[in-house]
Order: C-alpha cells, then sequence, then structure tokens
C-alpha cells in the first residue's frame, strides 16, 4: 500500500492535471458504480497497484534513508461508442504534465506510460477504459 504521504500528493498532482475531469481514488470505492454512478463524460480512476519501501545509505555509513517505490495506474474513463482521437489527445496532455514532476521535495514521478486501450468489457458496457502507468518514488533520507 502506497503511503498516506505519496496518495496525497499523487491524488493533487492528478486532480490538478486532469482538471475539469472528475478524478476518484479507487481505494474509497467498491464499485465502479460507486463512483461513475453520476459521471456521464469522462473520469480519471486512481489505482494504488505495487508499493515496496527499502532502505537506502545515503551518503555514508550510519545515514540510512528509505526509498519507497509506487505503482499507480490511473484508468481515463469514457463513454463507449465515440471517436478515440479526443480520448488520445487528452490522455497525453494528462502524461505529460505528470511525468517527471516533482510532487514533494521527497516524491518524483519517475515514468508515466502512454495511456493504453483498454477492453469495455472490463469496466462495463457503458464505459471505455484507458490506462496509464506512474511509477513513484519516495526518498526519506532519514
Amino acid at each position: 500500500m502506497a503511503s498516506l504521504e505519496v496518495r496525497n500528493a499523487v491524488k493533487a498532482a492528478v486532480i490538478s492535471a486532469a482538471s475539469p475531469i472528475d478524478v476518484f481514488d479507487l481505494s474509497d470505492y467498491v464499485t465502479l458504480d460507486e463512483c461513475l454512478g453520476d459521471v456521464t463524460s469522462e473520469a480519471v480512476l486512481i489505482q494504488y497497484i505495487a508499493s515496496d519501501e527499502n532502505i537506502q545509505t545515503i551518503g555514508g555509513y550510519g545515514n540510512q534513508g528509505y526509498e519507497e517505490t509506487d505503482s499507480v495506474a490511473l484508468h481515463y474513463m469514457v463513454p463507449t461508442g465515440f471517436d478515440s482521437s479526443p480520448t488520445v489527445a487528452t490522455g497525453d496532455s494528462i502524461r505529460e504534465d505528470l511525468r517527471g514532476q516533482r510532487l514533494t521535495s521527497d516524491i518524483t514521478v519517475e515514468s508515466v506510460s502512454p495511456f493504453i486501450d483498454m477492453p469495455s468489457g472490463l469496466y462495463g458496457g457503458a464505459w471505455h477504459g484507458w490506462v496509464s502507468n506512474l511509477f513513484i518514488v519516495r526518498r526519506d533520507c532519514g
């Protein structure tokens, strides 16, 4: 599970990058209907996939810190049955805004993959999803 500091920083950055699109943290919902029930156009869903933390020696013996690495999926949801060109352009804009960002003094976005097209069946017939993976690093220098 990603730390609260990482979660807060990622959510703030995604809200800023995706504005004015609605953003939902999937950790707060059980089903897609709960977060997308009132959404009629598009939304971005944040899913924390995997995390790890390792001790790191920074500047020599006795200066141990920790490095947290997180994988975060962004699901860009749009209604089915529309041309993909505007969706791809918006996804690229979100990705370009996030990549390489220093979210806080300790947290950076190391990489953001291009959004990939996911089959509609994964999200229910009304929604078509596109997914991008963010690789986040948080360095706690002890």
